[in-house]
């Protein structure tokens, strides 16, 4: 068993740095404490076994929206087996504890905020391919309906004799020409009602 001392600075301070520390020594079965000091930055106490104070050690180096490590000091010595859990030492009061309380759920928040954003641009990029699909589609008809112009015109320099059979060769085309624009339209209100169905996903998670 051994005893880590670790002093954290950078801005740790009424931020959840705590909280964070207390769930990270608590996971790993270590025993000591977390407490700010006056000169803003944060001392770390934990005996346990070495693995678990390097793990500690390790995730004490937090960087995040809020939480901004710059620099740690820590030392290792025996341990003295004072304590008996891993609890953050309060300084000022319970209006700090509260504190820590509201960072952390303010960091949950803006977690849960980027992965809505991430969401919401994974939608907006499946949008701009069913816009491209869309737009391929639209060239597709374009060249159909030139098809359908060349073969009207090479039909008018046919010879009279085989005009019925044309005709009947053309309401054929006709009529696959219709089922195919069928077929897209189907397919292109599917894609819409199930983008309409992400995006509506999303506004519920956001609140909208």
């Amino acid at each position: 068993m051994q005893r880590l001392t670790a002093y954290v600075s950078g801005k740790v301070q009424k931020t959840g740095f705590r909280a964070r520390v207390l769930a990270i020594a608590r996971d790993f079965g270590l025993k000591g404490y977390v407490q700010n000091l006056d000169d803003g930055r944060v001392k770390v106490i934990a005996e346990g076994e070495t693995g678990d104070l390097e793990s500690l050690l390790s995730a004490l180096d937090i960087k995040n929206t809020i939480i901004n490590v710059v620099d740690i000091k820590s030392d290792i010595s025996p341990a003295t087996g004072d304590f008996d859990s891993f609890v953050k030492v309060v300084s000022g009061g319970e209006t700090d504890q509260r504190l820590d309380v509201a960072a952390g759920l303010l960091t949950k928040l803006i977690v849960v905020n980027e992965k809505i954003l991430d969401e919401i641009k994974a939608t907006r990029i499946e949008m701009t391919e069913t816009r491209k699909e869309m737009t391929e589609t639209r060239k597709e008809m374009t060249e159909t309906r030139k098809e359908m112009t060349e073969i009207r015109m090479e039909l008018m320099e046919t010879h009279e004799d085989i005009k019925g059979a044309i005709n009947e060769s053309q309401e054929a085309i006709v009529s696959e020409i219709r089922e195919l624009r069928a077929d897209l339209k189907e397919n292109i209100e599917g894609r819409l009602i199930r983008i309409e169905s992400d995006v509506s996903q999303i506004k519920t998670k956001v609140g909208l």
